[in-house]
């Protein structure tokens, strides 16, 4: 019965998806019924490790929940997904976005500390000049990364702030 009842709750909501999607267009439709996630609070957690989980999945559950709302309202069979392989991350609200900026940042750290440690070292290699540059630009992508984290805090707390959860 239970699940009878959620069937048609998701056709009332698919039926105001469809409307927004014939009267606006499925862009407008699915910008408009975009939510996000429900994170908890995260904030004892090691940078590294609350960017890996969190941010992955505020950027999967953004991909995911546009794929959801374009099939709901038809639009997944006009979206040519080797035209715009990646239209899913348009349709990002502004914490995803910055979330997804801070796994970029993430990922370039995660390559570039391999050289100093793991199985494809090179830092051992290096001259003190070479070294010196390295540590240069582990800064940078350390510095880029906390800039990044720290936006999608920002963007998320204003999201809070505004009532979107």
């Amino acid at each position: 019965m239970s699940s009878i009842l959620a069937l048609r709750g998701e056709q009332r909501e698919n039926g105001g998806l469809l409307a927004v999607c014939t009267a606006r267009g499925y862009r407008v439709a699915i910008r408009e019924a975009r939510t996000p996630l429900q994170a908890p609070d995260f904030a004892s957690t090691p940078l590294r490790r609350f960017v890996a989980n969190v941010c992955t999945a505020e950027v999967q559950h953004a991909d995911a929940q546009f794929w959801q709302l374009a099939r709901a309202c038809g639009a997944d069979a006009v979206i040519d997904r080797f035209e715009t392989p990646d239209i899913a991350a348009t349709y990002r609200l502004p914490h995803e976005r910055c979330a997804g900026r801070a796994l970029v940042w993430l990922g370039h750290l995660q390559s570039h500390d391999s050289q100093r440690r793991g199985p494809w070292e090179s830092w051992s290699g290096l001259s003190r000049p070479r070294k010196a540059v390295w540590l240069r630009r582990r800064r940078e992508l350390l510095h880029g990364l906390l800039k990044a984290i720290s936006e999608y805090r920002a963007a998320r707390a204003a999201l809070l702030q505004g009532g979107g959860q």
